[in-house]
């Protein structure tokens, strides 16, 4: 499987051609925001580098790190359909741990309104110890209210699992552009509410790999929807040409602890906080 993480990010480095239109355009993920990038509005291919020093879903995580390097290539149409396909190499584990294929469309309505869809599916390595390891795909759904002051999100998302979790997700930021516009500073502040049937899965999962005959939930109230974290994060874009190099520290508080009941035992989980930095390097 390395061997194929390597030809991969080999592929990677050449599938652009020379001479080819590039552009990008706003997906709340890696790319400069607002009508100022000069890619803005014109079809394009990317690819890139990703690495994520720990997989944080909701403020909750393995018991020990466990960092992603992903390469990834993706096209995005100037009307704003976009697929990407990446695959995450977890190096702590010496094993590719997953492959993402996902699929998406954006929209702005007037100067203010911008808005999104998208879908992926997801193969997990079956020795997957990250707190998603049990997802099969997913959905979700924003919409931002774009001005030169606070600009609130509203993101709606569906995993799906065994059981289906849901999560509603508030943030507000506000975008600082410096150097003629091609370095964005753009801290954030987001809230996420959800359901934990991914927590859930990840506790049976592990005790189901030491006693086979465990099938039975271990969190209660897994389904039961509730605030679940606070995320700061203070999101850098810098763009050099066709170069795209993004960094983003963020720090996690997670709330309202779930009571697990293990076969032996009963307990309230611990949760700490979390600090985890995502790095980013796109050609586009």
């Amino acid at each position: 499987m390395r061997k194929l993480f390597v030809i991969f990010s080999v592929i990677s480095a050449f599938i652009v051609l020379p001479g080819a239109s590039f552009a990008q355009r706003s997906s709340g993920n890696f790319e400069a925001d607002g009508e100022d990038d000069p890619y803005d509005f014109k079809s394009f291919f990317m690819f890139g580098v990703n690495f994520l020093s720990d997989n944080v879903s909701m403020g909750r995580k393995d018991t020990v790190a466990v960092p992603y390097i992903t390469p990834y290539i993706g096209y995005h149409h100037k009307s704003g359909f976009y697929a990407k396909l990446s695959v995450s190499d977890a190096p702590s584990k010496s094993r590719i741990d997953l492959l993402t294929l996902e699929a998406g469309y954006e929209h702005s309505f007037g100067e203010h309104v911008n808005t999104g869809l998208s879908a992926e599916k997801y193969f997990y390595n079956k020795n997957s110890t990250s707190i998603r390891g049990n997802a099969k795909a997913g959905a979700g759904a924003f919409v931002q209210y774009a001005n030169n002051w606070v600009e609130p999100q509203l993101n709606v998302n569906l995993d799906f699992y065994k059981k289906t979790d849901y999560s509603v997700g508030l943030m507000l930021d506000h975008d600082f552009k410096l150097l003629d516009n091609t370095l964005h500073i753009i801290p954030q502040a987001v809230a996420y509410a959800g359901t934990q049937n991914f927590y859930n899965e990840y506790f049976v999962n592990r005790i189901a790999k030491k006693d086979k005959t465990f099938k039975k939930d271990v969190l209660a109230d897994a389904g039961k929807f509730k605030l679940l974290d606070y995320e700061f994060s203070l999101k850098a874009t810098y763009r050099v040409g066709k170069w795209l190099f993004t960094a983003i520290p963020t720090y996690v508080i997670p709330v309202n602890a779930l009571t697990v009941n293990f076969p032996k035992q009963t307990f309230t989980e611990k949760l700490s906080n979390s600090f985890f930095v995502e790095l980013d390097i796109c050609h586009r």
